[in-house]
């Protein structure tokens, strides 16, 4: 009498992060195989590919495990909220980008096989999703204006040569550049119009590995993301201040506004670029925010 064996299905994005991936994926495979589990695996080649690899799997995995940067789980999470709820599988994640906010978020180990360790022996959780503007899916943030372009303005060599240290070089380079934006702010519980720096929608401990917030200010799984805005500067010294606020996670609402809330529309003068998971979304002038309370369950 045979076991049925579980089966698991690796989307691998190869060029993700330092590329370490590539020479851990047999390990994990054997891993995996040693587990019980029959895995078959999918590479990307460019982007939208992990979208449609999840979206068009057939229904038999116990687990989708996205092993690539916090854009290729926002891919995989895309596709899977495309199906309906009881065709989405448990995700896995084995982190390879540069930042990978999301897995410190969950506790998930930067060592590969770490963390193809914890998909076999951890449990599903489950995880609130959000839509931006009814066209994309993110899993941890969608923001706009200071700091929320160095992800995607980051040359992906700098990435690898700099790792993290790339995005807080940008961040810093960006300061000079930086232009207040007046803002409607429209929520279930807090509405404002005024002129800010920075606006981040949220569910995630890190943000960029510049952000970050306490952990007991986040839950994953409640329906509501965390909201972060930076007014206008008031002098010189403000940005070295809010910084040194924020990492105290300390929000004074005369510089720094936090509150929490499902249902969101940001709404600018001019167009403003926003990103998505640290991916560029389009510069646009309203930005509405949903979210999907326990959209997906990823396992930590």
């Amino acid at each position: 009498m045979t076991t049925s064996r579980k089966k698991a299905l690796f989307i691998v994005n190869p060029v993700s992060g330092k590329m370490r991936i590539k020479n851990e994926l047999f390990a994990i495979l054997r891993l995996f195989s040693d587990s019980g589990y029959e895995s078959s695996v999918l590479m990307t080649s460019k982007r939208g590919d992990a979208t449609s690899f999840a979206l068009y799997c057939p229904p038999e995995y116990d687990v989708i495990v996205a092993c690539g940067g916090d854009g290729t789980l926002n891919e995989v999470v895309s596709g899977l909220m495309q199906r309906p709820e009881n065709e989405r599988p448990k995700v896995g994640f084995i982190p390879a980008g540069t930042t990978n906010d999301l897995a410190e978020t969950h506790g998930i180990p930067k060592d590969p096989k770490k963390a193809a360790e914890l998909i076999i022996s951890g449990n599903a959780a489950k995880n609130d999703v959000g839509t931006f503007n009814d066209s994309r899916y993110f899993n941890y943030v969608a923001s706009c204006g200071a700091f929320a372009d160095v992800s995607y303005t980051t040359s992906q060599s700098a990435k690898h040569m700099l790792g993290h240290f790339a995005y807080v070089l940008g961040g810093i380079k960006s300061l000079a550049e930086i232009k207040p934006r007046k803002m409607k702010i429209t929520s279930d519980e807090y509405s404002e119009e005024g002129e800010f720096v920075y606006a981040g929608v949220t569910n995630a401990l890190s943000v960029g590995g510049m952000f970050k917030f306490d952990k007991n200010d986040v839950s994953l799984d409640d329906g509501r993301f965390e909201v972060l805005l930076v007014r206008k500067p008031i002098n010189a010294s403000f940005y070295f201040d809010m910084m040194k606020m924020l990492s105290k996670k300390v929000y004074d609402d005369k510089s720094v506004v936090f509150f929490r809330a499902s249902d969101i529309k940001i709404e600018c003068e001019t167009p403003v670029g926003w990103t998505v998971d640290g991916e560029h979304a389009g510069d646009i002038r309203s930005a509405h925010i949903l979210n999907i309370c326990g959209g997906i369950e990823i396992i930590k």
